[in-house]
């Protein structure tokens, strides 16, 4: 393993054997580059040991699986490198039978599905006297709460201020349901795994003997749920647990992160700790605006390091530009104009702003001057009728009595073709064929009059889904040459992205492993959203943008009650909330390889808005 090129206190961390260790690495230090390579050198220097690494993201997943490979030479089978849910969702396949959940379970995607079981439960209680919040989509979100804090169904709910008499028996009775179904959501995956664990101490043994050395990257960025999960993974004593973190970086509060979880970590394990503050990306003026920048948050590791810059200064035009516009329409013609008078490469661009009704303001300007903008936004399923037949042929393929599937699978039929199946009149008809509704459906599309392209793909369902189960060879086939038949841009990005999220989980899992109940549950914990096209300016909120970087960053918004957030300022100087928005702050201009440029109007909805105080934080010249 070649280790030339790591600094000091990069090499310790790789060469780190045994025991627990905590790396604060901040922006720009090579973290990822010192997680894969000590991954790969316990492989390579063990032969019967395994690794276990999660991260937060499949793409940060992926990204270091393909590093493990390569340092390796080799598919590294030994290492298993998957989000949190990922990792529960293996778990609760092998295990859950344990908590009467079955292995072929289904994910939850959609608000609506959730909304459909959760619905009845609400009505329950109040015909019991109760009085929940009558909007059910407000309902789910105080149970994603209580999953994130990892409630347990107790009578108070530290996580409340105040808990209704209502809320242990709902939370029951919405993790029943799910059981019932045989069907998760993201929040259950990680309740239920946690509960595995607790519950089944024997579970947890074998885990802990599959998984001797746990890694973990981005760990600021853990809920509690996810922390008790990491806990109860590992055990208790010195276990071979190595996580990365910066307390710096922990943007999620909203979604449970807190600055509490490294005080945590520590208190439960007596565990090492390497910083990593050199900087390799920014330019040093950033790093120097950076620096001023954080130190204003009280709520920081004791006696941590400043970033160290390992680059020079910038050369050339000004590192870091400010201008000053009269609206939110100026302020985003001005970056459009401004890039092209720069001459920059549109790809080498972002443009980041706390909020994302700002990048839409931002991306429409740039399409009005010629450039093509890509807003990041995330996609839990498919839309294009072409793919949604395929897609939901294979959810009925794996689940040939699920209701909901075949209703999904009718609608997209229908948007195909216009040929109308009643979801009842198919139901009815299963009967006949053993209860088998993808059966049942494909003999009533065969009686429809369709074109030959939806008789054709008819056909190759009814060959590879009905038949016998052959689905590999039907989504290669589709994904390669079924697909062109519809073709359009829609259905060309889709298959663009499922492609690729299809050769990832092809690559992770061996062909006989790779069941399609394993196959539908890896897909569903994926974003189906397509990537950028090459070439397109990325318009990113900040929290998008976390663990990316950009030549060039243009930061608009920079106004008191925009960033920092009116709920920030409204909460005051010192508050948490405050400090999260610096964190924000500090993420968002240490993403910058060359140059940054901050931008602000002087009125936003129709109200002036003073400059934002992180620009006087960051050191930078007062601004009218």
């Amino acid at each position: 393993m070649n280790l030339e090129g790591l600094n000091e206190n990069q090499r310790k961390a790789v060469l780190w054997n045994e025991g627990p260790l905590l790396v604060l690495a901040g922006p720009g230090s090579g973290k990822t580059r010192v997680l894969t390579l000590r991954v790969a050198r316990l492989l390579q220097e063990r032969e019967d040991l395994a690794v276990l690494a999660l991260t937060f993201t499949n793409k940060a997943a992926a990204e270091m699986r393909e590093r493990v490979d390569h340092l390796l030479g080799r598919r590294a089978d030994r290492a298993h490198l998957c989000t949190f849910h990922s990792f529960a969702t293996d778990v609760l396949r092998q295990h859950g039978s344990h908590l009467g959940i079955r292995p072929d379970f289904t994910l939850l995607t959609l608000e609506d599905d959730r909304v459909a079981i959760l619905a009845p439960l609400a009505e329950g209680l109040e015909r019991e006297g109760h009085s929940p919040p009558a909007d059910r989509k407000n309902l789910l979100s105080i149970l994603d709460h209580l999953f994130a804090e990892a409630y347990d169904g107790a009578d108070e709910t530290p996580s409340l201020v105040q808990t209704p008499p209502w809320v242990p028996t709902l939370f029951s009775r919405y993790c029943q349901a799910l059981v019932g179904a045989n069907r998760l959501d993201f929040g259950t995956l990680l309740h239920f795994a946690r509960k595995l664990l607790k519950e089944k101490p024997g579970v947890a043994r074998v885990l802990r003997l599959a998984w001797p050395y746990v890694c973990v990257d981005e760990f600021q960025d853990t809920n509690k749920a996810q922390y008790e999960l990491l806990r109860l993974l590992v055990g208790a004593g010195r276990p071979n647990l190595f996580v990365v973190a910066d307390d710096d970086q922990i943007i999620y509060q909203w979604n449970g992160a807190s600055p509490e979880r490294l005080d945590a970590l520590r208190g439960d394990f007596e565990i090492g700790q390497v910083e990593l503050p050199e900087n390799y990306r920014c330019p040093a003026q950033i790093i120097e605006i950076a620096n001023r920048l954080i130190e204003h948050n009280r709520r920081r590791t004791a006696g941590k390091k400043p970033l160290a810059a390992a680059r020079p200064p910038g050369l050339g035009e000004d590192v870091i530009r400010f201008a000053e516009l009269a609206t939110p329409f100026e302020e985003a013609a001005f970056v459009a104009r401004d890039l092209l008078a720069r001459g920059l490469r549109p790809g080498s661009c972002a443009v980041l702003a706390r909020t994302a009704k700002l990048l839409e303001g931002a991306a429409s300007a740039l399409q009005v001057a010629g450039l093509e903008a890509y807003v990041a936004q995330r996609k839990t399923e498919f839309s294009s009728p072409a793919v949604c037949v395929v897609f939901n042929a294979l959810r009925l393929a794996n689940a040939r009595h699920d209701r909901d599937v075949l209703r999904r699978l009718c609608v997209a039929w229908h948007d195909l073709t216009g040929a109308l199946l009643e979801v009842e009149d198919v139901a009815a008809a299963a009967g006949l064929v053993g209860g088998d509704f993808l059966r049942a459906w494909s003999d009533a599309a065969r009686t429809g009059d369709v074109d030959s392209m939806a008789a054709a793909l008819l056909a190759r369902i009814r060959a590879a889904l009905v038949d016998r189960l052959d689905f590999l060879d039907f989504v290669d086939g589709f994904l390669t040459k079924d697909w062109k038949a519809w073709s359009q841009p829609e259905v060309d990005e889709e298959v663009n992205t499922w492609s690729g999220l299809h050769q990832d989980i092809v690559r992770e899992h061996a062909p006989d492993d790779l069941t399609l109940n394993l196959y539908l549950q890896q897909m569903d914990l994926v974003s189906k959203a397509p990537s950028p096209p090459p070439g397109a300016i990325r318009c990113m909120t900040v929290h998008g943008a976390k663990g990316l970087e950009f030549q060039h960053v243009y930061l608009i918004g920079m106004a008191e009650e925009v960033f920092p957030s009116y709920q920030a300022v409204k909460k005051g100087p010192e508050s948490r909330e405050m400090e999260e928005e610096r964190r924000n702050c500090f993420v968002a201009i240490t993403r910058v390889q060359e140059t940054l440029t901050l931008t602000r109007a002087r009125e936003y909805n129709g109200w002036r808005k003073a400059p934002s105080r992180f620009l006087e934080d960051m050191g930078l010249p007062a601004q009218p």
